[in-house]
């Protein structure tokens, strides 16, 4: 090769279409089997460096199989995992710069704060002085200082996280993997580890990916979502497009802390436990038609989107009986029965809860524009895409 041609040869590879090609963690077509059962089925993926990726999804989904997958605590079935272009089959696990903090903050009992993460540190190849700068300044940042010569036992559950979070981070991964990270945290405690992590994800210029059941707290910092169901990679995207209009029902029930109602229209554009003006079920038969798609259909509705009262612009009614309430401080949740005979759940403010009569017919109404249209049957594809 003449050095022309190895000049050209070195520019396409530090391109930035190559580059970008080649940046951060790439996921492809990766399987696990256990026995005879597949509990990872054909996932794939791309999550650049300093992107953080929300898995969510049920349990018994796959998602802390997929996250052992990436560790190398799991061999593949199938597939193959890169980091910058590099395939990690030709890495040991100590050697693929992954930071990792476990769902039941796994800490070394019989060490202090400071060297369960001293010790998380010490195979870096760096000077001891320097090793300890970083831990200082690290526990500053968690807020850790005043705890370095304490015993794990001696945590509350908060400061148990943030020492697990700080373990994950100390050796400046280029992967961290936190499994449930919030887990049984209360809700100050959630937003300071949430704020905590984005942080030094962002500082260390990592890739970072968190399991959790919560889509709030998913939500909450994430960049991108993977939904994954049955071991399978439901939907995966960009996580505020994929909140707003899931691609089918089961997606936005687990994207969305209340869930979604489903209510379905029939063939004939009969419907049981809504009403709506003429114009807008003609609307909605166009768009079923539109589709290719026959029989009934389900009208997703939000509970925060719920509204009481009669409406004062194009709106779907809904006529239930108010049974409960749920107080969650200045909102509250209304627990009413449609006329279907299906159970409603309403998010309001609880001024307007509290004079809501009990065991009373109420009307409620959510507008038209916040409407989301599936196929039947369930979980069934988005129409209105």
């Amino acid at each position: 090769m003449s050095k022309k041609d190895a000049h050209d040869a070195d520019e396409v590879m530090r391109s930035p279409t190559r580059m970008a090609a080649m940046d951060g963690l790439r996921v492809e077509g990766v399987s696990f089997t256990r026995g005879n059962a597949v509990v990872v089925r054909d996932v794939s993926f791309h999550l650049p460096r300093r992107r953080l990726l929300g898995i969510v999804g049920p349990s018994g989904a796959g998602k802390s199989t997929l996250l052992s997958l990436l560790a190398g605590f799991e061999p593949l079935s199938a597939g193959r995992i890169t980091f910058d272009g590099i395939d990690w089959a030709t890495r040991s696990v100590s050697d693929r710069g992954i930071g990792m903090c476990f769902d039941d903050a796994a800490l070394h009992e019989h060490l202090t704060v400071r060297e369960n993460i001293d010790s998380a540190a010490l195979t870096r190849n760096e000077p001891r002085d320097r090793r300890e700068a970083r831990v200082a300044s690290l526990t500053a940042t968690l807020g850790v200082s005043k705890l370095l010569d304490r015993l794990p036992h001696t945590l509350s559950a908060g400061e148990r996280r943030r020492v697990a979070v700080g373990r994950a981070f100390i050796r400046s991964p280029q992967l961290v993997l936190l499994d449930e990270p919030f887990a049984n945290l209360d809700r100050a405690n959630r937003f300071t580890i949430r704020q905590m992590i984005r942080e030094l994800q962002r500082s260390t210029n990592a890739a970072a990916i968190i399991v959790t059941h919560d889509p709030t707290d998913a939500l909450a910092i994430v960049d991108d979502v993977l939904v994954l169901i049955d071991g399978q990679a439901r939907a995966h995207g960009d996580a505020i497009r994929i909140a707003a209009r899931p691609q089918d029902l089961e997606v936005a029930q687990l994207v969305d802390d209340l869930g979604m109602h489903a209510i379905e229209v029939s063939a004939l554009g009969e419907c049981l436990g809504a009403l709506f003006a003429p114009a807008y079920l003609e609307r909605l038969m166009t768009l079923r038609a539109s589709s290719n798609t026959t029989g009934s259909f389900f009208l997703g509705i939000r509970p925060c989107q719920i509204h009481v009262g009669a409406p004062h612009e194009p709106s779907i009614v809904i006529d239930a009986t108010l049974i409960a309430r749920e107080s969650a401080g200045l909102f509250t949740d209304l627990i009413a029965l449609r006329n279907d005979g299906r159970a409603l759940r309403a998010r309001v403010p609880t001024a307007q809860a509290q004079e809501l009569p009990m065991n009373t017919a109420t009307r409620f109404h959510v507008h038209e524009t916040d409407v989301h249209v599936f196929a039947a049957p369930f979980p069934g594809k988005r129409l209105d895409a």
